[in-house]
């Protein structure tokens, strides 16, 4: 139950934080976000902050995105898309956790993708909610 507590705090220490006003997240970035402390099977975020890395899969203005939460443990499901990043490291977009999140949310950009890879991983999320 400490991680609940320290999660809410920490919350809403990010409730208060002004937007950086330079940072302008865009479509196939990779974000390391203040994702929380989750229920059941959500992907939480991890360590003090509570944090782990997203892909923004689309933006609807300069404060909602859609996010995919990323793993580093790749699996053959159909809701993974597994891929290499340009750090060389193996890498996992958790399709089945599509969230909205805040720009609050976000904390520093880690890299790009390849135009071509996120329009892989949009095609299939497509696929997976039809």
């Amino acid at each position: 139950m400490q991680d609940f507590d320290d999660w809410n705090n920490l919350k809403k220490e990010i409730e208060e934080d002004e937007i950086d006003p330079n940072k302008f997240p865009k479509e196939g970035e990779v974000w390391m976000s203040n994702l929380g402390r989750n229920i059941g099977y959500e992907q939480n975020g991890s360590g003090d902050s509570f944090s782990r890395p997203v892909l923004i899969v689309k933006k609807f203005n300069n404060h909602m995105f859609w996010v995919v939460p990323l793993s580093t443990k790749q699996k053959k499901f159909d809701f993974y898309f597994n891929y290499t990043d340009p750090h060389n490291e193996k890498v996992s977009a958790i399709l089945a956790q599509l969230k909205l999140l805040s720009i609050k949310r976000l904390k520093r950009n880690m890299y790009s993708l390849e135009t071509s890879i996120l329009e892989e991983i949009k095609t299939k999320l497509k696929n997976l909610m039809s």
